[in-house]
């Protein structure tokens, strides 16, 4: 079973397990040089650890990436099934959801870099990943992935494509958030002095962004 995703390392405890401070030192040591780039002695000189260690608990660099991945991703998605399956308004769950992806990356900006480098390297070791997530059944809400949209789609009344581009949005426009104050800054337009204030306003603008998109295919697909 992968383990949820841990705390940075300077935040757990010493009464953590070897197998957390490892995932907190590869979660730093992936995001800072990418798959290839990392060394899993540095990995182990972090958690504190022998490198024996290190593989009696994830035997290759490779399965301890796939870990990091899948616990940051399962941390989300937890977190947008239990938002999503609630009993609050339709409106109410959308902001819970961007929360959800924006706090994650908050709390843990070095798996964004990790998927930056994914991507650049082709993504195989992303889709394998994503397979095995899928793989591993139910989240803590109780439902799958693929049952989450379905319920997102079935109950605002959208299409899958509908409902694939409304979880794209959200994803995207929560990740850019981050990427974006260095692209201002490139293009001339301004300078972000105060970083958190500027996620805050980005947090807003989102959320009104989605609920007006939602309710712009609500309404188009009511007078079809």
């Amino acid at each position: 079973m992968i383990n949820e995703p841990v705390m940075a390392i300077k935040e757990l405890s010493d009464r953590s397990s070897p197998e957390e401070r490892i995932l907190a030192a590869a979660a730093e040591e992936f995001a800072a040089n990418g798959f290839f780039g990392a060394r899993t002695q540095a990995i182990a000189d972090a958690a504190g650890i022998n490198k024996a260690m290190l593989h009696y608990y994830f035997r290759t660099k490779e399965n301890l990436y796939g870990h990091v991945i899948v616990g940051a991703l399962r941390r989300i998605l937890n977190q947008v099934g239990q938002a999503w399956l609630s009993q609050e308004s339709m409106e109410s769950r959308l902001e819970k959801i961007v929360d959800a992806y924006m706090d994650n990356y908050e709390r843990n900006p070095g798996f964004l870099k990790i998927i930056l480098r994914e991507f650049v390297d082709g993504g195989d070791r992303f889709r394998k990943v994503f397979r095995e997530l899928k793989d591993l059944g139910p989240l803590a809400s109780g439902v799958t992935l693929p049952e989450i949209m379905d319920r997102i789609g079935s109950e605002l009344g959208l299409s899958l494509a509908q409902t694939t581009h409304l979880i794209v949005n959200v994803v995207g426009m929560c990740a850019i958030s981050f990427v974006s104050p260095l692209l201002l800054e490139a293009l001339g337009h301004f300078k972000v002095a105060d970083f958190n204030l500027y996620l805050k306003d980005r947090r807003a603008a989102v959320k009104s962004m989605i609920l007006a998109y939602v309710k712009s295919l609500i309404r188009g697909s009511r007078k079809e």
